[in-house]
């Protein structure tokens, strides 16, 4: 029996600090695409920042989307899997999509470019709650899928999907 059916979100950040192959390639990847498609809001370089290019021309928030295509390929290759967060026996979470949003960037300081990717898990179904462990399995319902176990962290967002079902008396 299901408690309720969820999606788990874990957000990843990525600035100059890049320790991995895949958060270099995201964040090199991302500041060149900004560079080249921020121009059009820039008003002839006299804004450099995104928050300024925002403040000046709201259509500049579809910069967000326009970095998010030039990594897809990078992101694809996570075939599916959470970077950001493992079950209890270290097997990834998947994703059914993630999300690119710039924090900030700056066309003068590459160093204050900061972008992030927000994961999104499949409907999962919540079995139980045993202190800050969700047991949890994958919303499959064409066969009974194996129960797993996620630690409930700061950094993870439990989105909860309202069932409305008609009862009958």
């Amino acid at each position: 029996m299901a408690l309720a059916y969820i999606n788990l979100s874990s957000k990843q950040y990525f600035n100059f600090m890049c320790t991995s192959d895949f958060q270099r390639r995201i964040y090199h990847d991302t500041y060149r695409e900004f560079q080249k498609k921020s121009k059009i809001y820039s008003l002839n370089a006299t804004l450099h920042t995104f928050s300024d290019m925002v403040k000046a021309n709201t259509r500049a928030n579809s910069l967000h989307h326009k970095l998010q295509y030039c990594v897809m390929n990078t992101i694809e290759a996570l075939e599916n899997q959470m970077p950001t967060l493992q079950d209890e026996d270290g097997n990834a979470i998947l994703f059914d999509f993630a999300e690119l949003e710039i924090y900030a960037s700056d066309l003068l300081n590459k160093a204050a470019h900061v972008v992030s990717l927000n994961y999104t898990s499949p409907k999962l179904v919540l079995h139980e709650i045993v202190d800050d462990l969700l047991i949890l399995s994958y919303d499959n319902r064409s066969h009974v899928n194996e129960t797993f176990i996620v630690k409930m962290k700061n950094d993870v967002m439990v989105n909860y999907q309202e069932q409305n079902a008609l009862v009958l008396s």
